[in-house]
């Protein structure tokens, strides 16, 4: 998953561009729920605000040692933490519809790894509420929510339509309502021309936008293998206006 988003609230604009590689494996299917083991294999993350640039790489880890370390380097315990997440598992479960029923133990993973860095508790509360704050069971539920929830529970064929929606939680919970049209069928590939309403969700904030894509879909599996999506969306809160654009693109490879 790759995603650049740009922020202006303001006058002033920060960008945020993600790229994540996941490996994937189901690992139990009771006939109507699969429970999908997914580790993270890469993370980077680079960000620009108010003028500075972050940069976060696990393959990069933080070659420091000790609280006093991590203490001085904030940047160095973020990226000591990106890398300590690499190859660890948590599970997702999916239905047959698609629908993201839940995510656990990734919460479990951080608390495990900021226990076993020996760091004070204050240095330890720091770490833990900076993480959590952007990786949880929560977060990870809304990030694969587009992934899964596609197909409709029938035949399809080039020109058909239909609508799925979902909404995610967090600082900015929101709705999504897309549409889907079948473009074209080539072979096992199916392709996807995709609108959708992001509206808000309850959080207090009111939130306006769209997102558009084109998705090429395995009808053997339901998995995505290449996705590309362009999304613009406008939040007011507190007589502010924060406007969002970005894009993103999704590869997946069935094995």
């Amino acid at each position: 998953m790759q995603w650049d988003m740009n922020t202006k609230v303001k006058g002033q604009e920060s960008t945020v561009a993600i790229d994540a590689l996941y490996s994937m494996n189901v690992t139990d299917d009771n006939g109507s729920v699969k429970s999908i083991t997914t580790s993270y294999k890469r993370l980077h993350m680079n960000m620009k605000v108010m003028g500075m640039t972050i940069d976060i790489d696990s393959e990069k880890p933080f070659e420091g040692n000790g609280e006093s370390d991590i203490t001085n380097n904030p940047l160095g315990l973020m990226n000591k933490m990106i890398s300590g997440m690499v190859g660890k598992s948590f599970v997702v479960k999916v239905n047959e519809s698609g629908e993201v029923l839940e995510v656990s133990g990734f919460n479990k993973i951080i608390d495990d790894m900021i226990d076993s860095m020996g760091m004070g508790d204050a240095v330890k509360a720091q770490a833990m509420g900076s993480m959590k704050d952007q990786f949880n069971d929560e977060s990870l539920k809304d990030q694969f929510a587009q992934i899964f929830t596609i197909f409709p529970n029938k035949e399809i064929k080039v020109g058909d339509t239909w609508q799925k929606k979902y909404s995610t939680g967090g600082k900015m919970a929101s709705s999504y309502t897309t549409d889907y049209t079948v473009k074209e069928i080539d072979g096992d590939h199916v392709t996807l021309t995709t609108k959708t309403k992001i509206g808000s969700d309850g959080s207090g904030k009111e939130i306006d936008g769209s997102q558009t894509g084109n998705i090429i879909v395995d009808s053997q599996t339901g998995l995505m293998v290449n996705a590309k999506f362009d999304q613009q969306f406008d939040v007011k809160a507190q007589g502010e206006t924060i406007s969002v654009t970005g894009s993103g693109k999704i590869t997946g490879k069935a094995n």
